[in-house]
C-alpha cells in the first residue's frame, strides 16, 4: 500500500486539528506530521488548505 504522500510525490505533510477533540470541553490543538516539511525555506513549494468541520460536539478547524 502506498500512502498519500507517496502518491502525490511530496516530501512531507503536516496537519493541524484544533477544537474540542474527543468530546472534551476544553479545546486542544493536535499536530500530525509525516515526512519532512521545510517551513522556513523561502524557495520551498508549499500548498496550504484550511477547512472548518462541524461535528455533533463542536466545530473543528483543520489546516493542511
Amino acid at each position: 500500500d502506498m500512502t498519500i504522500t507517496e502518491l502525490a510525490n511530496t516530501k512531507g505533510i503536516q496537519v493541524q486539528i484544533a477544537g474540542c477533540i474527543d468530546g472534551k470541553e476544553i479545546a486542544l490543538v493536535k499536530w500530525i506530521r509525516e515526512g519532512r516539511v521545510h517551513l522556513q525555506t523561502i524557495g520551498a513549494k508549499i500548498d496550504f488548505g484550511s477547512y472548518t468541520v462541524r461535528t455533533i460536539y463542536a466545530v473543528l478547524g483543520i489546516k493542511i
